[in-house]
């Protein structure tokens, strides 16, 4: 995380801290405990790109150092500083992340004080034209739908559409349906853990799963589908 350390290393330095190895990515963020306070860097676009978090220590004094943590890495990564809510651990902080991230951590040898974190890369890489046509149905590359700029369709790139998520579908009787009251279990035609599909305008577009950004659901992209081609 070249870009957002050096912020860091400077306040870590002025609390004698020194840097965790065990952290380098998502994974090395599942094992921190916390409870941590947190801040979200967010871009002109206004998606999240960065965090920032420290160990919420028992004197309750850490939203001073929080504030001067976060704008200082926002500064180097470019964005703003939104606030954010405390986090169990840094799981929690990784799953506000719908992409790949790196991550620092800095300890004062006991526990884990300061964690900042920064998407691995912002721009999503398009891929190279294949030279087999894909099957019918089958999975694209997770990319880019390309450039909209051409053949006129730059008049329709402000067209609302609608993106909904679907987690799966059942087929039941009128019978069943009548039966349906709070508490009643709907099963549906996917298992738990299988992707969910990405709908625009009702036809089905992606896959991906579920991540859950600051309490909210959002769903990455795993896989995208040639609406020309017949889905099964």
């Amino acid at each position: 995380m070249t870009d957002a350390a050096t912020g860091t290393a400077a306040i870590a330095a002025e609390l004698a801290l020194t840097a965790e190895p065990a952290v380098a990515d998502a994974a090395g963020l599942a094992g921190l405990s916390g409870p941590f306070l947190t801040a979200a860097i967010v871009d002109q676009d206004e998606t999240t790109i960065g965090a920032v978090a420290i160990f919420d220590g028992p004197d309750g004094g850490d939203e001073a150092l929080l504030a001067r943590l976060a704008t200082s890495v926002a500064g180097e990564i470019g964005g703003t500083v939104a606030p954010g809510d405390p986090v169990a651990g840094g799981a929690d902080i990784a799953a506000r992340f719908p992409m790949p991230i790196t991550a620092q951590a800095w300890t004062d040898g006991t526990q884990t004080q300061v964690v900042t974190v920064t998407a691995a890369d912002r721009r999503v890489p398009v891929a190279e034209p294949a030279e087999a046509v894909p099957a019918a149905g089958a999975a694209l590359p997770a990319a880019p739908l390309g450039d909209l700029s051409g053949g006129g369709l730059e008049k329709l790139i402000n067209v609302s559409l609608d993106v909904s998520v679907e987690l799966g579908r059942t087929r039941v009787t009128l019978a069943e349906v009548m039966e349906f009251d709070v508490g009643s279990v709907v099963e549906l035609d996917r298992a738990a853990g299988a992707p969910v599909d990405v709908r625009v305008n009702d036809t089905l577009l992606a896959q991906g799963e579920v991540v859950l950004i600051d309490d909210e659901y959002a769903v990455r992209i795993t896989a995208i589908f040639d609406p020309s081609q017949p889905q099964h």
